[in-house]
């Protein structure tokens, strides 16, 4: 039987999936948030390093997160722009389709 790509992708995603749950049930959640070499040295640091990469990664994404509200915001601003004050009608027609 032919797989379609989405059947490899769901194959490949499970894969990742069960390697990561046998890591975890092997060693636990705990190491993976352990900082790496050369991180990791020294040893009463580690916590510390951990904590704050956490923090600037949560930082980070929220600065995504508001870009991307940004970019939303002002393509509905350009829109309503575009088809209230000047009058440009914008559609989207599937391809293929007949006109």
């Amino acid at each position: 039987m032919a797989t379609t790509w989405l059947d490899e992708v769901r194959r490949q995603l499970q894969a990742v999936l069960d390697s990561f749950w046998s890591e975890v049930g092997e060693q636990g959640l705990l190491p993976l948030l352990r900082p790496v070499a050369p991180f990791n040295r020294p040893d009463f640091l580690a916590p510390a390093v951990t904590v704050s990469g956490l923090l600037t990664f949560i930082l980070l994404s929220g600065v995504a997160v508001t870009a991307l509200g940004a970019l939303l915001l002002s393509l509905v601003a350009i829109y309503i722009l575009m088809v209230q004050v000047f009058g440009v009608s914008i559609e989207l027609t599937p391809f293929g389709a007949a006109r």
